[in-house]
């Protein structure tokens, strides 16, 4: 066992090391796995992993990249949410989480074109799941996420109407 070169022993340690990267308000994940040749009694030759990595800031983005130490094959730096949309949504939830999503969303599109923006996160039951087959959101949550969209967009609406 010694002599083996297991490229999936190694992966293991560099799966390890990508989630140890993350750190203030950073997130980085390994979704997936390909290993080479991929037979159940062959010691991997080659592994091949996806890492997401997601940061507040473009800075703080190329220094867990830097730490991670890989070279994404894309990369999208984050935008801050921000004008009327953003502050009609808190006002309706004062208090409520604001997360760091990172994802390329259509928003990161908007913002980037310097149209004020802002996102509404409805919460999976399962583990977080998202964009997927497995992700779940209760009736509740879902009603109460859209109950506060249409607050926020009424807020909007009668900020614009009366020019503020």
């Amino acid at each position: 066992m010694e002599e083996r070169a297991d490229a999936l022993v190694e992966a293991a340690r560099f799966v390890l090391h990508v989630r140890e990267s993350a750190k203030d308000g950073a997130r980085a994940t390994v979704g997936a796995l390909e290993l080479e040749p991929g037979a159940p009694n062959v010691v991997p030759a080659r592994v091949t992993v996806s890492v997401d990595a997601r940061a507040p800031t473009a800075e703080s983005l190329a220094s867990l990249i830097e730490s991670i130490g890989f070279e994404p094959t894309w990369r999208l730096d984050p935008l801050a949410m921000s004008g009327l949309p953003l502050e009609a949504l808190r006002a309706v939830l004062p208090g409520g989480p604001e997360l760091v999503s990172g994802a390329g969303h259509d928003a990161m599109v908007l913002a980037a074109a310097g149209v004020p923006t802002a996102m509404l996160f409805v919460r999976s039951l399962n583990g977080g799941a998202s964009h997927c087959p497995d992700e779940l959101s209760s009736a509740e949550d879902i009603a109460l996420a859209v109950d506060a969209l249409t607050e926020t967009l009424a807020r909007m609406s009668a900020s614009h109407t009366i020019g503020v």
